[in-house]
């Protein structure tokens, strides 16, 4: 199976969790949701949760 998640361009998109690929310029910013739990916050105010895996490497973005 194709990985898309290659194809994209890191400089403009950014994995928050192993389901979970936003652009970049699309996060507002980050909410602590409790217990450890992350999550990312769209325009919209739409909020992604971002995986605890990816967490670091969302927060050095």
């Amino acid at each position: 199976m194709d990985n898309i998640a290659a194809r994209l361009p890191a400089s403009l998109f950014q994995r928050i969790h192993r389901s979970t690929i936003v652009r970049r310029d699309m996060i507002d910013g980050l909410r602590h949701e409790g217990g450890g739990v992350w999550a990312v916050v769209l325009p919209s105010g739409t909020t992604l949760r971002i995986g605890r895996s990816f967490l670091d490497k969302v927060r050095a973005s």
